[in-house]
């Protein structure tokens, strides 16, 4: 099997980010938008060491019209061939994972066969690289009608998306010249496109609590509506992104409410649960340590059932069931037992026996019956959105939007900017300014005390 075209020196940019500790994730997007680039260059014969700022203008122009879906689609019928249905599932080819992927090309004779494992073991010099491409060949182009519509658009891609492209290509110009390897200009060359400058929106302070608290109403699994409670209380009470909140571990927690986490680029810092997000965390603790072991009965888990039962129940004793049923706005506000039960878990060393370190882990489903299982960022958001629309909520309201509405809100009461910008894990602080300088509230309030025309 011939791979995506890669350009000159790919694998080692790849392994170069591994090395200096990025993300899986920014590694897989880096990789695809090289391909993506390669791609361009391998249709129109233009050698990488010749490019010019026309050819990054034509790119520019070849993206927004979406050719480049047509040429990754040729690719793949050129070189991919027909995936073995009996062997791998669709589901398996959309999500890159070829590791079981048997190819036409690969079937002729045992010299050939010889000759393609060579080849393939010389362009993956490592598991690591074979990993990633597998991924990103997965999601360049399509094998089949995608499953999901929305997969797969005929447009092509927005200002914003190139310029992350553009980004990608920008940096790997920027490792070679870190190489002393040649490079056909500068990174400074490659200039971004203009976008659309849109006013940040950040739904009204009691549409966002309606939002919070919309779990309750909606949500008919009581362990799923103390869950997704849980976590859109934690995501307001400390502007954490959705990404750092998701990859959040049981070890993690602690009952001052103060939380370590890992942001982008690798960087730590801490943030701090209200009493009311610690309220709800605890609270959500007493379903989440009934999932420790998932071979074990309820009895044999690391938390007294009937302590749980009995919380979880009306005043005659007998077990309640549903969310309706369950007032779980009236529980012992500022009580941190099972905070404190995973703190001495943790000492003790019991969470690390756990199946899945995780904090917030999916009660049903495939997911919920693997170890290691975690709740995926794309059924969170979902949710969120869900809730959006029954509330009726206008203005577009994601995790995201959360995060902006801690920034916001906090400004307004007065919170200094710097103080937000180490809350929110900048690096800039004119980052964090973006989110509260142009207060929509402060201008309007503006408008009404000091037009002359009132």
């Amino acid at each position: 099997m011939m791979g995506f075209p890669k350009l000159k020196d790919q694998d080692d940019y790849l392994l170069y980010l591994q090395n200096n500790n990025y993300s899986l994730q920014t590694i897989h997007n880096y990789a695809r938008d090289l391909c993506i680039f390669a791609t361009f260059l391998h249709f129109r014969n233009v050698k990488f060491s010749d490019v010019k700022k026309k050819d990054i203008n034509t790119f520019k122009g070849y993206l927004v019209a979406g050719e480049h879906l047509k040429d990754l689609d040729r690719f793949r019928e050129k070189y991919v061939g027909k995936v073995d249905a009996e062997r791998v599932s669709e589901q398996e080819a959309l999500r890159g994972d070829l590791r079981h992927v048997k190819f036409e090309s690969d079937v002729k004779t045992p010299s050939n066969l010889e000759e393609k494992v060579v080849k393939r073991e010389a362009t993956f010099e490592s598991k690591f690289l074979s990993d990633v491409y597998s991924k990103v060949y997965g999601t360049l182009g399509k094998y089949s009608k995608p499953l999901n519509s929305s997969a797969r658009k005929n447009e092509g891609l927005d200002p914003r998306s190139i310029n992350r492209m553009l980004s990608a290509l920008r940096s790997f110009l920027k490792f070679r010249i870190s190489w002393d390897l040649e490079i056909p200009m500068p990174p400074d060359a490659i200039e971004m496109m203009k976008t659309e400058k849109r006013i940040k929106k950040v739904a009204p302070f009691e549409e966002l609590v309606r939002l919070i608290e919309s779990p309750m109403l909606f949500e008919r699994d009581e362990r799923v509506a103390l869950r997704n409670r849980c976590m859109l209380e934690m995501l307001i009470s400390t502007g954490m992104r959705i990404s750092e909140l998701i990859s959040m571990n049981l070890e993690q927690i602690s009952e001052d409410g103060k939380l370590y986490i890992m942001g982008k680029g690798k960087k730590e810092r801490s943030v701090f649960l209200t009493t009311r997000a610690l309220d709800w965390l605890n609270k959500y603790l007493t379903v989440r340590l009934k999932y420790a072991f998932l071979d074990r009965n309820e009895e044999e888990q690391p938390v007294e059932m009937e302590e749980i039962l009995l919380e979880n129940s009306d005043e005659k004793g007998r077990e309640t069931s549903g969310v309706s049923s369950l007032n779980l706005e009236i529980f012992d506000k500022g009580n941190r037992k099972y905070i404190k039960l995973v703190e001495n878990y943790r000492k003790s060393g019991l969470l690390n026996k756990f199946d899945s370190p995780a904090l917030f882990i999916p009660f049903s489903g495939v997911r919920a019956k693997k170890p290691n299982s975690r709740l995926s960022t794309n059924y969170f958001q979902e949710r969120i959105a869900i809730y959006r629309r029954k509330l009726g909520i206008q203005i577009p309201t994601s995790a995201h939007s959360l995060r902006h509405g801690f920034a916001t809100y906090l400004a307004e009461q007065g919170a200094s900017p710097v103080a937000l910008q180490v809350l929110l894990g900048h690096e800039s602080l004119n980052t964090t300014t973006r989110y509260v300088h142009a207060s929509e509230k402060f201008a309007e309030e503006t408008v009404k005390k000091n037009h002359p025309l009132k």
